[in-house]
């Protein structure tokens, strides 16, 4: 091979590119934690003159959820039902001389229990997502602490948690320019925000109001969260 080629320039090209590439990707990733880094340095500055700034609002009432124990009642109710009508009434047909005869007792329970299952099922995810909605988030002590108000399940009122603003994240992105304030997104009307020592995403409802959804972004968005 000669030297002076241009097969042997472009295979030392590709072997210097590859040598370097591990390296040029640690700065990029290094520049783009710095950046993000003052970006939100520059975002927490706009929260350090007050101690409270509402940048969430549901804006509906405190009892928006109120129908949440009277529909999980009502459709556990018509489960339990079910139950124990097909545990004292299944029947099946007998192969031998036609006639109907009750059902196995394992195969009642097994039906019935599947039907119990189901009811609480249901319920309890209904209730969980009233208990993960938010009315409305503040950031508390000058940009360090969120705090966030969700519903009850009773429907009533509404509950109070704190969190430190370092530790929430979400891998939803708020910024869609879509609506009125550029957070809608058609078939999700949901932004999920996570919080430390919670399994489940807290849930903002994209058609409440934002006061800065650019600054969420820079705040919360990332896809890794920190350990």
């Amino acid at each position: 091979m000669l030297f002076g080629s241009p097969g042997y320039l472009l295979y030392r090209t590709s072997q210097l590119l590859r040598s370097r590439m591990p390296q040029l990707l640690r700065q990029r990733h290094s520049g783009k934690i710095q950046m993000d880094a003052t970006q939100k340095r520059k975002a927490l500055q706009q929260f350090q003159s007050t101690d409270s700034v509402m940048v969430f609002d549901r804006q509906a009432k405190p009892t928006l959820y109120r129908w949440g124990p009277w529909v999980v009642g009502g459709q556990m109710l018509m489960w339990l039902n079910f139950a124990d009508f097909y545990w004292r009434y299944s029947m099946d047909k007998n192969e031998e001389t036609g006639e109907l005869t009750l059902s196995p007792a394992w195969k009642r329970a097994c039906i019935s229990l599947v039907a119990l299952v189901a009811g609480v099922s249901i319920g309890g995810g209904i209730l969980h997502y009233i208990s993960r909605s938010v009315a409305s988030m503040h950031v508390l002590n000058g940009g360090q602490t969120v705090r966030l108000e969700t519903y009850r399940i009773s429907g009533r009122g509404t509950r109070v948690r704190e969190f430190p603003t370092a530790k929430m994240f979400s891998r939803d992105t708020l910024v869609t320019g879509e609506g009125p304030q550029g957070v809608s997104r058609t078939g999700s009307p949901q932004y999920s925000i996570y919080a430390p020592g919670n399994s489940y995403a807290f849930i903002m409802n994209r058609s409440g109001w934002f006061k800065s959804p650019k600054t969420f972004d820079v705040l919360f968005h990332r896809s890794i969260p920190k350990r």
